[in-house]
């Protein structure tokens, strides 16, 4: 008995629940796939608020790995044009320098040519930027799937929150991103885009506000975002 209420409870989560999430997937664009998981999933927790069941179906997909400023030596920022590459860029210098460590920041043909010799100073963070690409372009995939693979350096994924959602989630499945860092996140009401890049095989490095260097790139908890995503008056 248990186990059929356990499984009817999944299969037709509770009128509250499945009202409100499905409207707040359709206000922020999710696709549909990633829709429908979040709220099975959120159903899984029949006994607290909506916002909280939310939090809780958030917290098991979205997977924090902040950029540890003191230990990276190499980061290749790869995104499409228009992403804010050169806007994080920025942020990631002005914190490492915060942190004490020297840093510099060249285009990725160069940065990566030290990195491929050893001449790089090991003690010395470089932040690398890849040109953007046109996101409708397959073959950009296979020509920056190798940057990456160097001793040292890390390649990041740079998406916007304007972009849509669907699209997004294609970009880093494409380029198989490890770690994504979601711009523009203070230029929409929508964050279908910025569920799309940390739910689609990455993990969630970043979000920024704002494309000024000394505005920290933010880390995103799935209670805020629940809360976001629920919230009608931002829309």
């Amino acid at each position: 008995m248990a186990l059929t209420q356990a499984t009817n409870l999944v299969a037709f989560p509770r009128a509250d629940l499945r009202s409100a999430l499905g409207a707040a997937m359709k206000r922020h664009r999710l696709p549909e796939a990633l829709a429908q998981a979040l709220v099975r999933e959120a159903a899984y927790f029949p006994e607290v608020s909506v916002d909280a069941a939310l939090s809780l179906a958030l917290a098991r997909r979205m997977v924090p790995a902040p950029i540890d400023y003191e230990k990276a030596r190499g980061i290749l920022l790869v995104g499409p044009g228009g992403a804010g590459k050169s806007a994080v860029a920025a942020k990631i210098l002005h914190a490492a320098t915060l942190v004490g460590r020297r840093t510099t920041f060249s285009r990725a043909d160069g940065g990566l040519a030290l990195f491929r010799t050893g001449t790089n100073p090991p003690d010395l963070l470089t932040v690398m930027e890849a040109d953007g690409f046109n996101p409708l372009n397959a073959r950009a995939a296979s020509a920056f799937s190798a940057l990456g693979d160097i001793e040292g350096v890390e390649t990041i994924g740079v998406v916007s929150a304007l972009n849509d959602a669907e699209d997004v989630s294609d970009i880093v499945c494409a380029f198989r991103f490890r770690r994504v860092i979601v711009t523009h996140m203070d230029r929409t009401r929508r964050l279908g885009a910025a569920l799309a890049a940390c739910m689609s095989g990455a993990q969630l490095a970043h979000v920024a506000y704002s494309p000024r260097p000394e505005d920290a790139l933010e880390m995103l908890e799935p209670g805020t975002l629940a809360a976001q995503m629920l919230d009608v008056s931002a829309h």
